[in-house]
């Protein structure tokens, strides 16, 4: 039995209201991604409600273009990554980890009784490249299944690095540069195509490669975020040739189906 997941979007205004570099009260990550380098193209947030949670939370998801992967539990061959996590004001959560890791770089040097109004916000690293990286042993309240909370050591994310304002970047050996020539040609927006569509159009005679190098930069495609996801998970691909709407040669390259 699934277990039932609701998410309501929360207007942007309302979302970095709630955000926060400093000032959090004392008192799941999704991706295979545990340590790269991209531009944050974005925050957005819903109000969301997992399995037993008694009531709906505030969910904020991190969009990144230019992604390049330093280290990951699994092969991650895509250009872009969204990282989401619930918001909480608390200094021992995922969040307060965050926003004390990115306080660091872009606060630096500022009164540290200073308030999160005299501070830059988690917004200021819109537009920006940077590095995240999960790391361990953060003291976090945890609840067995007996109902019992005590403190247990966790992973969580923080910002290590912001290109042009300060942090530690990777210093080991970046991705390839990639050869003039190498990307394929991106295919001409056509006017009422649908997300499937242009994804698909995109696809023909190219491998998952070639594609995956080009279908997130296309803006039909960025603006269905349940294709870009299923994109991202490997579910698209595999229903679509099982449908008979694609088939795949022996050089691995894909081909739509005419339909009609």
């Amino acid at each position: 039995m699934t277990q039932e997941q609701q998410s309501t979007p929360v207007p942007p205004d309302q979302v970095l209201a709630q955000l926060r570099t400093r000032g959090f009260e004392t008192g799941g990550f999704g991706t295979p991604l545990r340590h790269f380098r991209g531009k944050l193209d974005g925050i957005i947030g819903a109000m969301v409600k997992r399995g037993d949670m008694p009531q709906a939370r505030l969910e904020l998801t991190y969009s990144f273009s230019d992604v390049e992967v330093f280290a990951s539990i699994e092969p991650y061959p895509f250009p872009i990554a969204q990282i989401s996590m619930l918001h909480s004001n608390r200094v021992k959560s995922g969040m307060g980890v965050l926003g004390a890791s990115i306080d660091k770089i872009i606060n630096a040097g500022l009164d540290e009784n200073a308030t999160q109004e005299q501070a830059k916000n988690q917004d200021f690293l819109n537009g920006k490249v940077q590095e995240w990286r999960m790391t361990p042993g953060h003291m976090m309240p945890d609840r067995d299944q007996a109902g019992n909370w005590s403190e247990k050591p966790r992973e969580a994310w923080e910002v290590v690095y912001v290109e042009g304002i300060g942090g530690t970047a990777h210093s080991g050996a970046g991705a390839a540069a990639p050869v003039a020539g190498d990307a394929p040609a991106p295919v001409p927006v056509a006017t009422g195509v649908t997300p499937i569509q242009q994804a698909l159009n995109l696809l023909d005679g190219k491998t998952q490669q070639e594609w995956n190098n080009i279908v997130f930069q296309d803006p039909i495609v960025k603006a269905d975020a349940a294709l870009t996801n299923s994109i991202i998970g490997g579910t698209f691909l595999s229903p679509m040739v099982e449908s008979g709407m694609l088939t795949v040669d022996e050089n691995q390259i894909y081909h739509v189906v005419p339909q009609g």
